[in-house]
């Protein structure tokens, strides 16, 4: 590598503290992710979810399909992995999920991206130097066609915590 590149080179820190999310703050998340049908095919057999239509075109096809769709799991965990960078890299606690919803079918070749919207924000009752982060994440296709939505929730570090 080109010690030129080396020397220009500037560490970013990732991710965002307790006191970056305002209500009402968006985040765009990095660049997306195609899912093939390759990966489809894996995660659906890996996770022994089977439901022929995500592994067999002829069968999703006469369920109105026009080509296996990818299997919903496998688009949530992508929507949900697209926000971490962003949402919850300063966290501990994964608080859960709610509210998931699949609005639209998601097609192996097609790309997902992600936004995140902080919808709920308070300082913990019981962990000294940490708040409640909440979010509404939401996930669209290559079109900005809605995918998946769903909320979640972490317990974040404030930016002078007390082991800080």
């Amino acid at each position: 590598m080109s010690q030129d590149i080396v020397a220009r080179a500037k560490p970013r820190e990732k991710g965002y503290w307790y006191e970056d999310f305002e209500i009402g703050r968006t985040f765009v998340h990095h660049w997306g992710r195609t899912i093939s049908q390759a990966e489809n095919a894996l995660f659906t057999t890996l996770t022994l979810h089977f439901n022929p239509q995500y592994t067999n075109v002829e069968f999703a096809k006469a369920m109105g399909h026009r080509d296996t769709p990818v299997n919903p799991l496998l688009v949530f965990n992508t929507v949900f992995g697209l926000s971490v960078q962003d949402l919850s890299e300063h966290g501990t606690a994964f608080l859960g999920v709610n509210e998931l919803n699949h609005v639209a079918p998601f097609y192996p070749g097609d790309t997902l991206f992600a936004r995140s919207t902080v919808i709920d924000q308070r300082l913990s009752g019981s962990k000294k130097g940490m708040g409640i982060v909440g979010w509404h994440t939401q996930g669209f296709n290559q079109q900005d066609e809605l995918i998946c939505e769903f909320k979640r929730s972490n317990l974040i570090f404030l930016r002078e915590g007390p082991s800080r």
